[in-house]
Order: C-alpha cells, then structure tokens, then sequence
C-alpha cells in the first residue's frame, strides 16, 4: 500500500501517475479500478484488493480523498495481510492527520510505505523551471529565472509555474533564446502579486494606487471574499516577517525560513517597517471580522471588501 500526501498536488500527482503507469498496462480497466470521495466504500475497496489479477502482473485499486486518514480507526489495514502479493492500493489524501492511530499504524506497516510531498525549496524549484525552459537546447539568460519567479509572488503553485514556464518555452523555441522581455511579455503578475502590489501601498498610505489595483482585481472577476482571505494571508506573512525581525534574524536566514528568494523577502521587509507588530495583528484581526461579517450577513462580500481596504488605509 502507498499513501500519498502533501502540500503539494503536482507532486502528489504526478507520482500517482508514474506508480499507475509502472503497475499498469495502459486501457487495462479490468486490473485497475478508482474510487473518489463520493464513490468510496471500504467493502468495495477490500473485495477489489483481495481479488487476483486477470491475465495481469498486478491489480492496482486508486483511492483519491477518502478521509480515513484523518480518523482514528486504523482496522482497515488488516487486510493488507490477506491481500496478495501481485496487488497494491494507493492512496492519494488531502487530510492526514499524523496525530490519529490510522497514519501511525500505517507509518509503522512494512507492507506501507507514506510519501509526503510537500513544495520545495526555491534552490530546487528554480533548477526545475530551467529544466523546462532549456529544452530542445533553449537558451536561457542567467537573469531570466529570477524575474520568472519574481512575476508570481510569494507562493509558488507548481502546477502553475510549470505551465507558465512551458509557455514561455514554446514561445521562445523558434529564436532559440529566453529573455527577460519574454518573460514580461508572457508571464503576467499573478492576483498574489497585485495584492502584494495593494498591501504595499496601503502600507505607504497610497489610497489611490491601492484602491485602483483593488479596482483592477474586480475587473478580473477575483472574488471579494477571496481578496480577503489574500490579503489576511499576506499580513500573516508579514506577521511571521516582523517576528523574525525582531528576533535578529537575517534576511538569507528569514528567506530559508520562508522558502522565498531574497528578492521578495526584502520586499517584505520594506512593508514591515511600516507597521508595529501590533498594527499587523490588528490588520489581520480586521480580515477575519469582515469575513464573520459576510458569513453572518451584516455585510455583503462586497462591502466587506471595501470597507477592509478603506479601514487598513486609515
């Protein structure tokens, strides 16, 4: 049995993928059966388990999101011991909780093994992307992968990065070059980035250049309550900044914490000396009371918004 899980799908995903296709023969729907959350049942999965291949090496039951990891009921182990030795189950779960006895007894199972796939740092991240921008002998300038990164913001989603860099690769295949100005061209600032972008001025008191990127989210059709939980996650990081900070941290050392370039650590830092500690956490206290506002239904999502944007200005 494999359990599969992490922070990061791509990765989650992608060796989902390599172990179906390494068990499996491609179309073979007879060996190869998957189960989700809302078609999962454990008696189905047990008699999938304990039944032989056909005509097969292997017989490979799928189980994505079942959430019986996240309970303390580890009983569904026992039949790893009657399943065959031609058979495996895998796993693919987004709650775990390694606290609860079904993780521990499947830890500690020799016929288990648990994968957790959790995002890398920058280091192998970058040389990831250079991988993708350097195929079929593309050249890539030294300064390109920084502004690569640099166009997304703080969070790295590794399914995006793969598709912006794929694009970025297809585009510059013919001449043969990657530039910093392909990069401009093609690699917009994602929505992280422009809240970033609002969270700076807010912290400058820029009223005008906040509320217009604010203006601009909603021309895309961001949702208000989204821009919200954003903003309450980008004052989170500056929280954890600030802290760091104060406790004499450098800023190689606050990046390695953060798994972030230095590049957007400093630009962190810059916002945080703008704040005490204590107009930060009073800034995300204003986030979730505008999010209890809309859920209760004192506020429309809208309103909550602005009036978030309008209060962090004051």
């Amino acid at each position: 049995m494999y359990l599969l899980f992490g922070d990061e799908p791509y990765l989650v995903n992608q060796y989902k993928s390599e172990l179906i296709s390494s068990l499996t023969n491609a179309g073979d729907t007879m060996n190869f059966t998957a189960y989700n959350a809302d078609s999962f049942d454990m008696n189905s999965v047990t008699s999938d388990a304990l039944t032989m291949p056909f005509l097969a090496e292997h017989r490979v039951v799928l189980v994505q999101d079942s959430g019986i990891f996240d309970l303390s009921d580890p009983d569904f182990l026992e039949i790893l011991k009657q399943m065959p030795d031609t058979n495996v189950i895998i796993f693919c779960e987004q709650k775990v909780n390694k606290t609860k006895k079904a993780y521990k007894h499947t830890a500690k199972n020799e016929l288990a093994t648990c994968l957790e796939f959790n995002t890398p740092n920058m280091d192998t991240l970058t040389k990831w992307v250079l991988s993708i921008l350097s195929e079929d002998g593309v050249k890539v300038r030294a300064t390109v992968p920084d502004k690569f990164f640099d166009a997304y913001g703080v969070d790295k989603n590794m399914y995006l990065l793969k598709n912006e860099a794929t694009k970025l690769h297809d585009y510059c295949m013919e001449k043969g070059t990657i530039t910093d100005e392909d990069v401009d061209l093609l690699c917009i600032n994602s929505i992280e980035d422009k809240i970033f972008d609002m969270c700076r001025n807010i912290s400058e008191k820029k009223s005008a250049q906040a509320i217009s990127l604010y203006n601009d989210l909603c021309a895309i059709k961001t949702p208000p309550m989204n821009i919200i939980s954003l903003i309450a996650r980008q004052y989170n990081l500056l929280a954890q900044v600030k802290q760091m900070l104060d406790d004499g941290m450098r800023v190689k050392d606050i990046s390695s914490a953060m798994n972030m370039k230095d590049f957007s650590t400093q630009q962190l830092i810059k916002i945080c000396r703008n704040y005490t500690m204590r107009e930060i956490l009073h800034a995300i206290d204003m986030c979730y009371d505008m999010r209890s506002s809309i859920m209760n239904g004192s506020l429309t999502d809208k309103n909550a918004a602005e009036q978030l944007i309008v209060r962090l200005l004051t």
